[in-house]
Order: structure tokens, then sequence, then C-alpha cells
């Protein structure tokens, strides 16, 4: 993490620097092994939002990054309405900032952050409205940044360096999340379809579905070996400091996988031509997903603690459920060991987050 340098500037932008932190202290404060550390998450959460309202008007990149970690703390408590609030507030801060456009006279470590919020704006607009049925914020076609730069080559960024250009800049983690979300956002436009038409077209949905199903899959292909998982990139990554959004960046995966096969489940729906093999592809994501959860818990840098893991795993759990319950009787007992992984993880889970209670 790059530090900040508040020398030179105005006291309400010094404000925005103390409580952008206060925030994190709030969520940090849950992974203490402490219990009393971790009984002061709910202060510093109550601290940050008050200082937050108190200083709402002030549109600058230090609000924006606290609205964003204030609406994570609303998750961890479970208060969705708050959380899409904050989220929004979030969004509308790096529109009125323009973040998206840059200022050449920034430099590199500037830039990049202006790029990060802009990007991790552009995530929780989707999965922010999807979880809520609302209305995204940020339009197709609006003007984006680049996408995120390597990680370590950030990290490895000096105050004062300039920015890389396009030839020297290099693709990392976080950029190919951006991509895969944004094949996320039209398997959420198929999940609305499916639950705002009473009268499905299954052409339609057939058609749709497999052109996901081959981009997801040419994705995947295209990541390299550095990317793909294993045991072995997934202690690389540890190694490098970035084990966990590693570990993260394939849950997502397998979960956007899982959605978009998930209909296929329904015993009473209309037979399809390709329904049984995706069904079986929905069962694959959710044997995968939950070994990517066990061998993330073997390495402490890439165990996958974040909140919204609680919800991928009831997901996970609710296929490999149907699989119990409906599956061959030879994958009873791989089938009973893996839900007893996921169960075990989310009791972990507990410990961190309040909201966990919610979705178990």
């Amino acid at each position: 993490m790059h530090t900040i340098d508040i020398h030179g500037t105005s006291e309400s932008d010094v404000l925005g620097v103390w409580y952008m932190f206060s925030p994190k202290q709030a969520a940090a404060s849950e992974f203490s092994d402490n219990p009393a550390v971790r009984a002061l998450g709910p202060a510093y959460a109550q601290g940050s939002k008050a200082c937050f309202k108190a200083d709402l008007e002030n549109v600058c990149i230090e609000n924006t990054q606290a609205a964003i970690v204030i609406a994570n703390i609303c998750l961890a408590e479970g208060d969705s309405r708050a959380e899409s609030l904050y989220y929004a507030l979030a969004i509308r801060m790096a529109q009125m900032l323009d973040l998206a456009s840059g200022n050449e006279d920034d430099d590199g470590i500037t830039r990049e952050v202006k790029r990060r919020v802009w990007w991790t704006c552009f995530i929780v607009d989707i999965w922010s409205s999807g979880g809520g049925s609302l209305a995204r914020q940020l339009q197709v076609g609006e003007h984006q940044p680049r996408l995120p730069l390597e990680e370590i080559a950030f990290l490895e960024l000096r105050p004062g360096e300039r920015d890389f250009n396009d030839t020297a800049w290099k693709t990392g983690i976080w950029s190919h999340m951006v991509r895969m979300i944004e094949l996320y956002k039209e398997i959420q436009d198929l999940l609305r379809y499916l639950v705002a038409t009473t009268q499905w077209d299954e052409d339609f949905i057939e058609n749709t579905v497999h052109g996901l199903a081959v981009r997801l899959l040419a994705f995947e292909e295209r990541l390299g070996p550095e990317l793909t998982f294993s045991a072995e990139n997934v202690a690389r990554h540890a190694r490098r400091g970035t084990g966990r959004l590693f570990t993260g960046f394939h849950l997502g995966y397998q979960y956007y996988c899982m959605v978009l096969f998930y209909q296929y489940l329904d015993k009473s729906r209309p037979s399809t031509r390709n329904g049984a093999a995706y069904a079986d592809r929905c069962k694959l994501h959710a044997r995968r997903f939950c070994d990517i959860l066990r061998t993330a818990r073997q390495s402490p840098k890439a165990e996958a603690l974040h909140n919204i893991n609680a919800h991928i795993t009831i997901v996970s759990s609710s296929v490999l459920l149907h699989n119990y319950m409906f599956g061959d009787a030879s994958e009873l007992a791989d089938t009973q060991a893996r839900l007893e992984s996921n169960l075990e993880f989310m009791v972990k889970l507990r410990r961190y987050w309040p909201s966990v209670e919610l979705v178990a």
C-alpha cells in the first residue's frame, strides 16, 4: 500500500484522509485475533460514518474511497440499503471528479489510484445494483480510464515518478477482473430478464447462455499459466502479496459460471438442447469453487475472507445439495465432504462478519 503525504493539504482534505482510515480501522478490526480489538469495530464504524456525513459536500477522492469502505462495512452489518446508498455516493463523486480522464500533471501513483477508484466504482455499481434490483449509475458507453496496472508494478511506483505509458503498461489480476465483471454484467441482464418475463423465449435464452458460456471459457483459456488456478500459483501469489486477490478472482469466475447455468438445475424446467450439459457445468463449477476455497485455506496469505464469499458459498452449497439429493449415488460421499468443507468455511467467516448469519 502506498503512503499518503498530507503536508500542504487543506484542513478539510486532512479530515478526509483521517476518516478514510477510520472506516479501514473498523473493517480491519474484524480480523483481529484479539476479542477486545474486534469489539472496537462498531465504534470505529459509527465514528467514520459521522465524520463522513459531517464533510459530505467535500467532493474529493478521499471521500470517494471512504464511501466505498463504509459501504463494505454496511454490507458486513447486513444493511443493504445503506450499502447501496454509500456506493451511490462514491460513484457520483467519481463522476464529478472525472476520475476516468485523469490529469497529466499527476504522478504515476496518483493517476493509478484514480483509475483503481473508478474501476472499483464500476465493479460495485454492477454488484450492488444487481443485488438491489436497481438501475446502474455508470452507463454503457461512458468514458472509461485505462485498465489497472499490474499489481507489483503499481506497488513499486515511487512518489513523483511518471505514469507508465501504454507501451510499458502490463496487465494484472485487476485488469482481468474488470474484463470478467463485464461478462457478469451480461449474465446479470439475462437473470433480470428471467425474473421479469412471464413467457420465456427459450431460443433467446439458449442462444444467450451459449454465447456467454463460450466467452467465459475463452476468457479462462486466455489467462496463461501464471494466472491459472493451481496450488503452486496460490503459493506464488501469497509470497508476492497478491494471494487473496488471486483467490478472490478465481472464486468470482466460478460464481459467474454457476449463476449462468443455475436455472438448468430445475427439474421442472422445459427440456432444452443443452440443458443437461449446462446443469452438469453448474455442478462442475460448484465443485471447483469448493476446491479453491479448500486450497486457499491452506495459506493464510491467500485465504478468501471477503464478506461477499458468504453469499457465493451459499450458492455453491445449494448446487452441491441439489446433487446430493438428486445426483448419482456414487457421488454422495464426495458431495457430503464438500458440503462439510463449505460449512466449515462459513463458520470461520461468521467470526469476522456479522452478516453471515443473515445468509446462512
